[in-house]
């Protein structure tokens, strides 16, 4: 893939701490739910073929709702007011791959295709950090923050299509489709815009779900 102003992530090693992912699972305690998890995070780190790529847009707030990152529009207040002050950003994607999506469903048992998604999830989200990190390296950039579509209402899931326009055509490069719901395909896949910031921003701040596993931040919600 060569595209002018791209950081791209591919074919890092996959590292999982299987102790910890069995608690969250509460399977820790169960030493043959522990070895069917390793045996299947050996098969994701033979098969996976994760990949993330970034791209720097210039940016330029056009109202209070709207912002213009390279030739396409979004829509959201919640952007004008973390992005408002900069002159670029960092769209990006990142997916598990299609390779590790089939494997998944050709898997056997219920139980085997949950601990494949709990598999799958850190794996996008490996790839998804470490495109972080390379942004950082390659910009000289001090801290980055992030919003991704649908992870509130505030940018909606629809702008995902503005998304895969801006980042054409990484998307088709990558295998990624959206849904006519604008969800992704191959499923544990990220979208989102990175972008600097003196504060690190958490959509979590906002999002009313207090319970889930990945929340990095208390809700602020009102």
């Amino acid at each position: 893939m060569a595209l002018q102003d791209s950081v791209v992530v591919a074919g890092l090693p996959l590292s999982f701490d299987l102790p910890a992912l069995g608690r969250s699972l509460r399977i820790d305690s169960r030493p043959a739910f522990m070895k069917r998890l390793e045996k299947l995070a050996g098969e994701v780190r033979s098969l996976a073929r994760p990949q993330g790529v970034a791209r720097l847009f210039p940016l330029a707030v056009v109202d209070g709702e709207h912002t213009k990152i390279g030739d396409v529009i979004f829509t959201s207040a919640l952007m004008v007011r973390n992005m408002g002050q900069l002159a670029r950003a960092f769209p990006y994607l990142a997916t598990e791959g299609p390779e590790l999506a089939a494997w998944s469903e050709a898997l056997g048992s219920v139980f085997d295709r949950m601990l494949a998604s709990a598999l799958r999830e850190k794996t996008v989200l490996q790839y998804r950090d470490a495109l972080e990190a390379r942004v950082l390296e390659q910009y000289g950039i001090r801290q980055l923050s992030a919003m991704s579509p649908g992870s509130l209402a505030l940018w909606p899931i629809e702008q995902q299509a503005e998304l895969f326009e801006l980042m054409a055509p990484v998307p088709d490069e990558l295998q990624l489709t959206l849904s006519s719901a604008f969800l992704m395909k191959p499923e544990y896949s990220v979208s989102g815009i990175f972008f600097e910031t003196e504060q690190k921003y958490y959509n979590c701040r906002l999002c009313p779900q207090a319970n889930c596993r990945n929340r990095k931040a208390a809700c602020q919600a009102g």
